[in-house]
């Protein structure tokens, strides 16, 4: 007989999820949605879902559970292919705990993802972020607390679970001044910090008597500063900026847009693609290039330094009663 849905769901979490890939608490809460709303579009026909066979859970299954996802949910193609992804998945490794479900699943795995227009991520100009920070009054103990988050999630550019899960001890003070940021899938890394971000975040961690054990951040009660939190700082800065430069900000500000404001920055000053990888934290640099097609003028200026060492002179194509004409017409132009 073969084993229910729920008992390969709950293998799949506890122990390829993780035991053996060690996924964080976002990603597992990720994989863990996408499975509730397939189970959720299930028990629309069937109420013992519970009990139902793996085999039951097919490929005409997963198609239906898609274009619910569109005509129900109202999902986009980008928040389909997500839980097509987390779905294949949990079919690649049923596959491989329970071969004799190998046609099911490699018919599953055929499904193609939708094609989603590719665009750059949004980023704020170097000028919107130094209004951003300017408008924050850091005489205030507030302030200053609000300053150094910001300066830190600028400069750092961590993803914004990474700065809530900082502690006072990760942070290295001195001369090579360094955050250690527990990052995606278990892994840690370290970041380098400007002088100036170091003095704002060292003076806010001796003005509020923190120590090394203590939250980085935290709220007016003294808790841990939440996800909802910096996204609450955020925003009110961002209006804050906006209403001193009109327009300086378009559109709305989030946590992850500080991030891709510093890649793109970055990769805009020409540092290197493989260390804008690693100061990110991507796995693959493929997932780092996406912030090398925000800026067409650093794209045309990266052609024209290419141009200028490998092709040759254009008059060197003409011949001499082309160049006499060819000199005269561009000699007419002035």
């Amino acid at each position: 007989m073969s084993e229910s849905f729920s008992f390969y769901i709950q293998r799949y979490f506890m122990s390829y999820l993780m035991k053996q890939h060690n996924y964080g608490p976002n990603t597992v809460s990720s994989y863990r949605d996408t499975f509730k709303l397939l189970l959720t579009f299930m028990a629309e026909s069937d109420r013992n879902i519970s009990e139902k066979p793996i085999y039951e859970v097919d490929y005409d299954v997963v198609l239906r559970f898609l274009s619910w996802l569109s005509d129900v949910r109202k999902n986009g193609v980008s928040t389909k292919n997500v839980r097509l992804a987390h779905i294949k998945s949990f079919f690649r490794y049923v596959m491989m705990t329970a071969p004799e479900h190998s046609g099911q699943c490699s018919k599953i795995l055929g499904i193609p993802f939708g094609k989603e227009d590719k665009k750059p991520p949004e980023c704020m100009s170097m000028d919107a972020i130094k209004q951003m920070l300017a408008s924050i009054d850091s005489s205030s103990d507030e302030g200053l607390r609000h300053l150094a988050l910001l300066s830190l999630m600028y400069d750092s550019a961590c993803r914004v679970q990474e700065i809530v899960n900082l502690n006072v001890m990760d942070l290295q003070s001195g001369q090579c001044c360094r955050i250690y940021v527990h990052g995606k899938g278990n892994k840690y890394r370290s970041i380098p910090l400007l002088g100036e971000t170091e003095k704002i975040v060292s003076k806010y961690i001796r003005q509020f008597h923190l120590t090394p054990e203590s939250p980085l951040f935290f709220n007016r009660n003294g808790e841990r500063l939440t996800r909802q939190g910096i996204r609450y700082i955020i925003r009110k800065y961002s209006k804050a900026a906006n209403e001193a430069a009109p327009g300086i900000i378009d559109g709305s500000v989030y946590p992850h847009r500080m991030r891709h404001s510093k890649a793109t920055h970055l990769v805009d000053k020409g540092v290197n693609i493989y260390n804008v990888r690693d100061f990110l934290g991507h796995e693959s640099v493929a997932t780092t290039q996406v912030y090398l097609t925000t800026n067409p003028e650093v794209t045309r200026k990266a052609i024209e330094s290419v141009a200028e060492k490998t092709v040759p002179e254009s008059l060197d194509f003409f011949s001499d009663e082309e160049k006499d004409d060819l000199l005269s017409f561009l000699d007419s132009l002035g």
